[in-house]
């Protein structure tokens, strides 16, 4: 691959900043060099175009496979931030694929047909934000107190996207497509979500004490605390000791909910918070080995990439929502709600497994997980669905 360096000393130049982070990045263009006769863009993330792809999120290895994948199909692709508002000519453009302004723009400013497609990484905001907000109100009702930083509130509902495109792709099981459905009656395709392999989970599952491993635990998230369901499990855990839950995840971006958990989070002897921890860190591989279970009650997302990342990288035995949008079959378990009585049930339920019989499932989770959310996968899946939306809509 040639990388285009004119644009990327480009994008340094041009980029805006306040206080140090940058607020605006225009697109890249051209980024594979080439001149084929059609054009796309992608709206969605320029940092690993201008970086390389990082852990700490799989958007960044997305964002590269939706450009190289339309690249292969005969497109010369531009990359551009899903929020940003400048100036695109349009009219250069035969298919534009993601979400975000420039996507919702590409409305108002065309004069031809362009395929539009919708990138989806989350449920339908609609349904995310009612989902989030309702959880909001479940916290004040029992704490007093109102958190809607611990949601995770999207503020524009971007309607044109889901609505008006062509087609969409979408992260996740038939749980985040039937949130679409309502507002739209085009082709719909999902392909799962992916994580990035980083251990021999294998040797982690084979070495596990797993008499040990069953008491314990891990809630691996990032922002949106109540959003994904934290406080529900400090709610649980901390009235049984005798298990333990172990907190990864960047807490201290939510000082409000910290407060309002200070002794569930930091007075209980079984639950034990360790901070951000890098998926590349001893202390990530030392989780997957002292953990059976990998608990996640959120009440929206899209493909659950931090569920995966545990379970793809240990076998970690998945307990989740409905809501987590991911296929658990016969290695995984799904609370009936998004209550206290829901987990306590399934927690209950776990704890009467057997050792051999939590070996046996997961070896079948990580055989599951690592062949359908592998990134290789989810790479021949994208491009399958781009290939039929590209022939569907060619005029």
């Amino acid at each position: 691959m040639t990388i285009n360096l004119q644009n990327i000393i480009y994008a340094f130049r041009k980029e805006i900043k306040s206080a140090g982070k940058i607020i605006f990045r225009p697109p890249i263009i051209n980024y594979f060099r080439t001149s084929y006769k059609h054009n796309a863009l992608v709206s969605y993330i320029t940092d690993p175009f201008i970086n390389e792809i990082n852990l700490r999120h799989t958007n960044t290895f997305e964002s590269m496979e939706i450009g190289k994948a339309l690249n292969e199909a005969g497109f010369n692709v531009d990359i551009t931030d899903y929020d940003y508002s400048g100036r695109i000519d349009y009219s250069k453009y035969d298919l534009i694929i993601g979400f975000g302004e420039p996507l919702i723009n590409s409305f108002y400013k065309r004069n031809k047909k362009i395929i539009t497609v919708y990138y989806g990484t989350g449920m339908h905001v609609h349904t995310q934000n009612v989902n989030t907000l309702n959880r909001v109100k479940e916290v004040f009702e029992k704490k007093g107190v109102w958190l809607p930083g611990s949601g995770r509130i999207v503020e524009k509902s971007w309607s044109i996207q889901t609505t008006l495109v062509d087609a969409m792709i979408l992260l996740g099981n038939d749980e985040v497509t039937k949130t679409y459905s309502p507002n739209f009656q085009g082709r719909t395709y999902n392909i799962p979500a992916s994580f990035f392999n980083v251990t021999n989970p294998n040797k982690i599952i084979v070495d596990k004490d797993f008499n040990k491993a069953k008491d314990h635990f891990l809630w691996f998230g990032s922002s949106g605390l109540i959003h994904k369901g934290l406080d529900l499990l400090l709610d649980v855990f901390s009235k049984r000791e005798n298990i333990h839950l172990h907190i990864c995840g960047p807490l201290e971006g939510e000082p409000e909910f910290i407060q309002t958990y200070y002794t569930e989070l930091f007075r209980k002897q079984n639950i034990h918070y360790h901070g951000f921890v890098s998926m590349n860190s001893e202390i990530f591989k030392e989780l997957l080995k002292k953990c059976a279970f990998v608990v996640l009650p959120s009440c929206s997302e899209g493909g659950g990439a931090s569920v995966l990342n545990v379970c793809g990288n240990g076998g970690l035995l998945p307990l989740l929502s409905r809501e987590a949008s991911i296929d658990t079959d016969d290695f995984g378990f799904v609370f009936e709600k998004i209550n206290n009585e829901s987990i306590l049930a399934i927690i209950n339920r776990v704890l009467l497994l057997q050792e051999n019989e939590i070996k046996t499932m997961s070896l079948k989770c990580l055989d599951v997980i690592s062949k359908k959310h592998s990134q290789t996968n989810y790479t021949k899946e994208l491009r399958k669905c781009l290939t039929e939306i590209i022939g569907e809509n060619k005029t």
